[in-house]
């Protein structure tokens, strides 16, 4: 498996305007890890192709893969309008994406809304994707949809939208402590559902995320059982990229990913 990094992990450098997308693969380099992740926000988006095929011919040259594009998508919001907005601006990723020799986009289903249906909810989801799934299978690029939103958020969620979808480019993008949320201060048998969960979406997996913020004395993840969850990957054939993102205030990204880093090397 190969340790990546998420721009997302470095957000408030972004933010601050310390940080572009081209320094952000050096400090990749500089880490050690083999792989990087694009934030949605972390591009231009008025000249994304050229910017986005500068960081995969930069990242080449740094012996470094590009793991996935976030998409960010909303596929629930409430209005017809608002969905339709939702699918042109993904079927732009996924031009740009294809355009700038990127295979993998890392998107999500959708929030849910106060009072809102969840069936009626998750039929939006769906309707969206057969909307733009044509044009992923088109350009070769493989959509993984990470249990991230509130719309069909567990495993059998996921799957259930793939089914639906019944299309060879969407595949799922695994955040295992996402399927318990604040699994920080949850007990070790509450957070027994991040395996389950993990194991069911796995043999569809062509991205993963795993969230890193606090270590144990030892180097492992305060949390999470890393090497349980990289045996899941590997029964489920995935070798592919896990990509650190730092979870809470990321006030110091790069050390808390070079202890990922470790930390992935030593199960993998």
């Amino acid at each position: 498996m190969k340790p990546s990094i998420s721009s997302w992990s470095y957000r408030v450098p972004f933010d601050r305007g310390e940080m572009d997308l081209l320094g952000f693969l050096d400090e990749v380099h500089r880490l050690g890890a083999e792989g990087f992740e694009i934030f949605c926000r972390h591009y231009r988006a008025d000249d994304a192709v050229a910017h986005l095929s500068e960081a995969v011919a930069k990242g080449e040259e740094l012996g470094l893969e590009v793991s996935s594009l976030i998409a960010g998508n909303n596929f629930a919001a409430p209005t017809a309008a608002a969905r339709a907005e939702q699918v042109e601006g993904f079927k732009r990723v996924i031009e740009n994406a294809a355009a700038a020799g990127i295979g993998r986009i890392n998107c999500f289903t959708g929030y849910h809304a106060d009072g809102g249906d969840p069936i009626l909810e998750f039929h939006r989801v769906v309707d969206c994707y057969r909307e733009v799934c044509p044009l992923a299978e088109q350009a070769g690029v493989l959509l993984c949809v990470e249990n991230h939103s509130t719309v069909a958020s567990d495993a059998d969620g996921l799957l259930a939208v793939l089914r639906a979808i019944g299309s060879d480019a969407m595949r799922t993008n695994p955040d295992p402590s996402n399927f318990v949320r604040a699994f920080q201060a949850r007990d070790e048998k509450e957070r027994e559902a991040i395996y389950t969960e993990t194991a069911k979406v796995a043999p569809f997996a062509a991205n993963s995320h795993l969230k890193v913020a606090d270590f144990t004395d030892d180097g492992e993840h305060a949390f999470l059982d890393v090497g349980r969850l990289l045996e899941i990957y590997r029964q489920a054939g995935y070798d592919g990229h896990v990509v650190l993102e730092v979870y809470g205030p990321a006030s110091d990204p790069a050390d808390t990913c070079a202890k990922g880093i470790a930390l992935l090397r030593k199960h993998r």
